[in-house]
């Protein structure tokens, strides 16, 4: 009877964990919230060519190649994300030209899908989401060996 209550005082404990940590986290839509800074663009992942080890080749994507890779995509010479709560998304350039698109987030929250560009729709996989960092990935066939990550800083939380 008294190891039977122990059992039963170690579970209610842990699902009053769980429950209050569920209950103080917020949605990815809501984390999503706010204006993002361009930080960084990298390769997550290099398809190194035969011979070749993948430690030996730079992560660092050039200004030149990042333009050529968004060539087609909404998110081209996009600096800075603002994320709206009606689902507009204010894409804003170094020189202060904006787009505005739509967004929502599909899968468990961490597929955002962008549309509005150009009648196309476009899915970036987004491996991290904090209350300041946003990692987002995405695949190109264009001059890209591999899989991009964009990452980003908070400027504004809402």
């Amino acid at each position: 009877m008294k190891v039977t209550l122990i059992y039963l005082g170690i579970f209610i404990l842990l699902m009053g964990g769980v429950f209050s940590l569920m209950a103080n986290d917020r949605s990815p839509s809501e984390k999503l919230l706010g204006d993002w800074e361009e930080v960084s663009w990298e390769y997550e992942k290099l398809d190194a060519a035969q011979g070749e080890e993948e430690w030996t080749l730079s992560k660092s994507i050039t200004q030149q190649l990042k333009q050529e890779i968004s060539q087609e995509l909404a998110i081209h010479k996009a600096e800075t994300w603002s994320f709206f709560p009606d689902g507009k998304i204010s894409l804003e350039g170094k020189n202060g030209k904006a787009s505005t698109l739509s967004w929502t987030l599909k899968g468990r929250g961490h597929v955002l899908k962008l549309f509005g560009h150009a009648d196309s729709v476009e899915h970036y996989q987004i491996q991290k989401l904090t209350d300041d960092t946003m990692e987002i990935h995405f695949n190109t066939d264009l001059q890209a060996r591999g899989i991009i990550k964009m990452t980003f800083k908070k400027i504004n939380h809402s």
